[in-house]
């Protein structure tokens, strides 16, 4: 999962306090997954753990993670990934076996 151009990564000095002075730096081309073969097995590795939880924030009970209404899909992405990892999935471009 590689970054777009237009993404910036934000470097604020309290957690989610941003301001026009927070320090931004441009993240393109950044991972933020990846996934390969690693001898008989599979690796995955993730830069956000909050997009594979269900969670709500503050007491303004904010949600995250997979209870953001823009995270609809983040539940079937992580349920893919299950599947790929257990050998389910197969990879691209193959057929699974029986």
């Amino acid at each position: 999962m590689v970054l777009g151009d237009d993404v910036e990564l934000l470097l604020p000095e309290k957690a989610w306090e941003f301001s026009e002075r927070t320090p931004r730096i441009a993240a393109a081309g950044w991972l933020q997954g990846a996934v390969l073969r690693l001898g008989k097995g599979r690796v995955a590795v993730f830069g956000e753990a909050a997009m594979f939880s269900a969670q709500i924030s503050g007491s303004e009970k904010r949600p995250m993670g997979m209870n953001h209404p823009d995270a609809s899909e983040n539940a079937r992405f992580l349920l893919n990934v299950f599947h790929w990892l257990s050998g389910l999935l197969p990879p691209s471009g193959s057929s699974p076996t029986t």
